[in-house]
């Protein structure tokens, strides 16, 4: 009876183990895709403030201008 408590707690314990260990790791990917995400679309002036990339503010123009565009 004690083997078979031991056994069942075991796997209860490494179960959530894993559970956790999981949710850790999601939240480590989560962040670093999102400081991935900040660093290609912002950057850091000498000011200290931060601006939008201007290839990507050049894009987004390029993008409006086209979508107003009467021409098919």
């Amino acid at each position: 009876m004690d083997t078979t408590a031991a056994v069942i707690i075991a796997i209860v314990v490494y179960g959530l183990g894993l559970v956790f260990g999981l949710l850790v790791l999601a939240a480590v990917i989560r962040y670093a895709v999102r400081k991935g995400i900040e660093d290609v679309l912002y950057k850091k002036g000498k000011d200290g403030l931060w601006s939008a990339e201007p290839g990507v503010v050049a894009v987004a123009k390029e993008i409006a201008a086209a979508s107003r565009d009467p021409r098919p």
